[in-house]
């Protein structure tokens, strides 16, 4: 991959990661959970908030593992 292309596919995976934190402290009321992980989601107060969060965390350590690749 070349560098121009490495740098616009991590610009790209940075801005899905901005969404998704900024969905999760939506969903959290809080930024707590970036400190306290997966523990923080079992404390929210309905299963469609734990499940919407599981899943842009889910995506957060998807964009991780495909940064490693990438950089």
């Amino acid at each position: 991959m070349s560098i121009s292309r490495s740098k616009n596919a991590i610009r790209k995976l940075n801005i899905i990661a901005e969404e998704a934190k900024l969905e999760i402290n939506k969903v959290c009321e809080s930024t707590l959970w970036q400190t306290l992980g997966l523990i923080y989601f079992d404390q929210l107060d309905s299963k469609d908030k734990i499940a919407k969060a599981n899943f842009y965390y889910g995506q957060l350590q998807i964009i991780e593992e495909i940064r490693s690749f990438v950089e």
